[in-house]
């Protein structure tokens, strides 16, 4: 805040004071009076302004005796100049404490104008960090909403685990029982593809059987076909033919029961095959489901 300037009323009223009291109205008294405060120049400017108003006293002086009169001039000389002397002491005095108040004003108005920048700076740097620290409050707030937020999160986090814990748990025994059940069934698996593999041995050899006696009842038949031809060709022989008829005749009814008796074993391979690969596919499908589930626990 500047300081107010003081008012010639009130430095011709500080000066005219201190006259009264018998002392030198000089700058440094006159602000002395007004409680230290305007500015050097300020009072200096003043003060000559007040001495020039103040009126000067003429006195009428009584009629003196001329030796009186010499002596009384002689003494007013000499006090004149005595006092001139003073005052001009007294003004060199007053100027020097003036050239030093003006320095010292001058200082100190400097230094005012330093200070009243260091607190305008004091003032915006107050104000940022008022802004700073409610921002930062409202950040720390912020941030302990959310550190409970992910502490609640945690802990949620921390029965979630727990519960899936035990739920694998709870799967690894039940995986542990399937894998146990999938090596039972890979066990009978393994003995149904060997039995698989006998009964398709065993109808291998009976397919060959059937082969052969398919080829042997063509044979028989082809043979059969030309015994016509030749029943027919030598009816004159037909006697001896309807002896070796009836002899082939014969033969070929026992190619034909062989025939029919391979045919049974071929047909009960063959459904004894069907019935291994109808009971080895349902035993893959067992222990495909089991290994989906097995992995699908793993999961």
């Amino acid at each position: 805040m500047a300081r107010e300037g003081v008012t010639f009323e009130q430095v011709a009223a500080a000066a005219d004071a201190l006259v009264g009291a018998g002392q030198q109205p000089t700058i440094r008294a006159v602000r002395e009076k007004l409680g230290d405060t305007g500015s050097p120049n300020t009072i200096h400017k003043l003060l000559a302004k007040w001495r020039d108003a103040r009126p000067v006293a003429i006195a009428s002086a009584p009629e003196l005796p001329q030796a009186l009169v010499t002596a009384l001039a002689t003494e007013i000389a000499r006090a004149a100049s005595q006092a001139r002397s003073e005052v001009e002491a007294d003004l060199a005095a007053e100027r020097a404490d003036a050239k030093r108040l003006a320095e010292d004003s001058d200082r100190k108005d400097a230094e005012l104008a330093e200070l009243q920048e260091q607190i305008a700076a004091l003032t915006t740097e107050r104000d940022t960090l008022a802004g700073k620290t409610a921002q930062q409050s409202a950040d720390l707030a912020e941030a302990q909403q959310r550190i409970e937020r992910e502490q609640q999160a945690a802990e949620a986090a921390r029965v979630e685990l727990a519960k899936a814990q035990l739920k694998i748990d709870a799967q690894a025994e039940t995986l542990t029982h399937q894998a146990a059940e999938v090596e039972r069934l890979r066990a009978d698996l393994a003995g149904e593809v060997k039995g698989r593999v006998a009964a398709e041995q065993q109808a291998a050899v009976l397919t060959a059987k059937l082969e052969s006696m398919t080829e042997r009842t063509g044979k028989a038949e082809t043979r059969v076909d030309v015994l016509e031809k030749q029943l027919h060709q030598v009816s004159g022989e037909l006697n001896q033919a309807r002896v070796q008829a009836q002899a082939q005749q014969g033969a070929l009814d026992a190619a034909g029961r062989e025939l029919e008796a391979a045919k049974v074993d071929a047909a009960a391979a063959r459904a004894e095959a069907k019935k291994s690969a109808a009971e080895a596919s349902e035993l893959r499908g067992k222990v495909a489901t089991l290994e989906a589930k097995g992995k699908k626990a793993g999961e």
